[in-house]
């Protein structure tokens, strides 16, 4: 009975030796494999609306309290730079339709962030999407649309077009040549380094550049980093052979840079192709989004009325800053939660 038993314990360990090494090998091969994705270099494009920043009781029970500037207007707005060129003249129109008083303050997201942190506005407003430091007691989002990140080049470069694993192979400092990129390395009149050039702003939260590349130990040792949408747009052009991003296209726009810089196509859809953005062909974008409170010590009906002009009439945002409204992304089966876009298609 003893060798019976010793004889099936030897075959089931040479079993177990034999299967053991194509666990090791195969699990972690594919686990890699998945590593290597676009899904995974690409951050995560929204936080989870369910949850919620804590603060304390006193935080909730206090009102809005409006700074000595903004003493007698009806709503109070901060809006983030990229947001605030295509949104201020509708908030404009209705006032005036309305016969309302409105205070809107340029700033960055930051700022803007802070501001209805220490409740001084009644609309907050972003270029990215919340983070979960950004969802507070008793405020809620809404998206306006979204509008293309665009991804430039320097005016004289003969680069009109890169895949996205191009541009994330480029920003990881994998591809530092134009020559390893034949169907457009080919196109210089000489070999030259690709010099990526980043703007690496609100880190914490989803969206946006991160979109690219999830954080910023992902982009290599050569990228150059500066601190201003402008300061993109002229080192860019001042630089051939750069690449860089950039969200508001007003800057792009303004005669002075028109011809420093050139966007260019992304795995074949141009950035303002409006059907390439919202069926997400076009993979980067950055969102228009604005903050109500609705809490009965911090709610204000006129602001509520306001934001919800504001996404009714998205469509008719100046088409220079190329918005695509939030009624045509619900079309192309992207994910909302009430108001605010939670999810691509």
């Amino acid at each position: 009975m003893n060798s019976t038993i010793g004889g099936v314990m030897n075959r089931m360990v040479g079993f177990i030796l034999l299967v053991l090494p194509w666990f090791v090998i195969t699990v972690p091969t594919q686990a890699w494999g998945e590593m290597d994705a676009p899904s995974v270099l690409k951050g995560q494009p929204f936080s989870n609306p369910e949850e919620i920043s804590q603060q304390t009781q006193e935080w909730i029970e206090q009102p809005i309290r409006y700074r000595d500037k903004d003493a007698g207007v009806d709503v109070a707005l901060l809006l983030d730079q990229n947001i605030y060129p295509g949104l201020t003249p509708l908030v404009e129109e209705f006032a005036k339709a309305n016969h309302i008083k409105v205070s809107v303050r340029e700033g960055t997201c930051g700022p803007a962030a802070e501001g209805v942190l220490r409740k001084e506005v009644d609309v907050g407003g972003s270029c990215c999407p919340a983070a979960k430091s950004d969802r507070l007691p008793g405020l809620v989002w809404h998206t306006i649309g979204i509008s293309p990140l665009a991804m430039l080049v320097n005016a004289s470069d003969p680069v009109d077009h890169l895949t996205s694993e191009q541009v994330r192979k480029i920003f990881q400092g994998k591809l530092t040549r134009w020559s390893q990129i034949p169907e457009v390395g080919n196109l210089f009149s000489k070999d030259i380094p690709i010099r990526p050039i980043t703007r690496l702003h609100c880190k914490t939260r989803p969206g946006h550049w991160r979109l690219i590349l999830d954080n910023e130990d992902m982009f290599g040792p050569r990228t150059n980093e500066v601190g201003s949408i402008l300061d993109m747009v002229i080192h860019v052009g001042k630089n051939p052979g750069s690449l860089g991003y950039v969200e508001n296209w007003q800057i792009v726009q303004e005669p002075k840079n028109r011809d420093l810089v050139k966007v260019i196509k992304i795995d074949g859809t141009d950035p303002r192709d409006a059907n390439a953005v919202s069926s997400g062909h076009y993979p980067f974008y950055w969102v228009y989004n604005v903050s109500t409170w609705t809490a009965a010590n911090t709610s204000n009906p006129k602001a509520h009325a306001l934001v919800q002009f504001l996404m009714n009439n998205a469509g008719r945002i100046n088409p220079d800053h190329h918005v695509v409204p939030a009624a045509a992304l619900r079309k192309a089966g992207w994910k909302f939660k009430e108001d605010e876009l939670i999810g691509e298609p």
